[in-house]
């Protein structure tokens, strides 16, 4: 069995001090939207607030000693090739479809029609609430139900001006999911991909012959830190809204943090690893930024200097693992600098 250990020390600073903006999060609350619209769906202007999650400390206080010892376990079969289906359980309402048929495996899925004013779709569940774009041509797009089990209000707003939005639609659903895992197995607006896309015939060549999930997610990533580089330009252009396409990404081999999140999360996903899309902040000036988790069944891994035993969610950050700094401590500390903010 190949025992494989990454040190992510060998790090790209630049890319920890560039902003993304597409995950800015701001001080609002999901008990900010107006009550009166979110429970009778009528038309009372509203602004929209920021995405917010209860942010969480990912790092336990105790660290165990490096070793390069990991064992990896297989990937369960039922784990591979998951992909979104369309489904009979779809509320209507005017021009608004939402189609919850399979919200048990983590997922539903949102379109509209006709408008020409910019949408959103909120997902709310307690108090953590994420807001979406959503495309204007009627096409149906794949929204993650990663907040587990519990009532979820799925809702479409629309635009009226500066960030006040409209309802347009809503559905209440409550939802069990049959895997907690599920919602990181799935093709998302996020993390965008289909069963023909390069990166998932890329994932499959890689993991050729490969069983073992830290076995998939040592070819994987070792693949990425040696052949994407880290895009300065478009860091520096990049805009709110922006959203990473993994296969393009393989192809010009380059991009920002989300990018390469993005792209990391594709590729695991689609070989049956549970990989998460982190957005959060890093280093002491809490700049923003994107990275990745993978769940390992019964094995542990490096991630920032630190290795962990059991099954359990651990760090992992391509963007910070495709150069060489000897500053890189100042923003990854010993892994206590990274916040999680929002979760995809």
């Amino acid at each position: 069995m190949n025992k494989r250990i990454f040190y992510l020390l060998t790090s790209i600073v630049t890319a920890a001090v560039v902003v993304l903006s597409g995950c800015s999060i701001s001080a609002a609350t999901a008990e900010d939207v107006t009550g009166a619209a979110a429970e009778t769906g009528t038309c009372a202007e509203e602004v929209m607030p920021e995405d917010t999650t209860v942010p969480q400390e990912l790092v336990p206080e105790e660290f165990l000693p490096l070793t390069d010892t990991v064992e990896s376990s297989a990937v369960p079969d039922y784990r591979l090739g998951r992909y979104p289906q369309s489904g009979n359980t779809v509320y209507r309402s005017g021009s608004s479809q939402i189609d919850y048929s399979y919200a048990s495996d983590g997922y539903v899925q949102v379109a509209h029609s006709g408008s020409t004013k910019r949408l959103k779709v909120q997902i709310v569940h307690e108090k953590k609430t994420y807001n979406y774009d959503l495309n204007t041509a009627g096409n149906f797009e794949v929204f993650p139900l990663q907040s587990g089990d519990g009532a979820y209000n799925i809702r479409i707003m629309q635009n009226v001006d500066g960030n006040r939005y409209v309802q347009l639609a809503a559905k209440k659903i409550n939802v069990t999911l049959k895997d907690q895992l599920s919602p990181f197995l799935y093709p998302s607006q996020y993390v965008s991909y289909t069963a023909e896309a390069e990166v998932v015939k890329k994932a499959a060549e890689l993991c050729a012959g490969l069983t073992g999930d830290a076995e998939k997610v040592a070819a994987v990533y070792d693949w990425i830190i040696r052949n994407v580089t880290y895009d300065s330009a478009k860091a520096a252009s990049v805009r709110s809204g922006y959203l990473p396409r993994p296969d393009d990404t393989l192809t010009t081999k380059k991009g920002i943090c989300f990018d390469y999140a993005a792209l990391m999360a594709a590729m695991l996903r689609s070989q049956g690893v549970p990989t998460r899309l982190i957005c959060g902040t890093v280093s002491a000036n809490d700049l923003n930024h994107a990275w990745n988790e993978v769940y390992l069944a019964g094995a542990g891994w490096v991630t920032v200097r630190v290795y962990f035993e059991g099954s359990k969610w651990e760090r992992m950050d391509p963007t910070f693992g495709t150069s060489n700094s000897s500053t890189i401590e100042q923003y990854i500390g010993n892994g206590t600098n990274y916040t999680t903010l929002r979760i995809y």
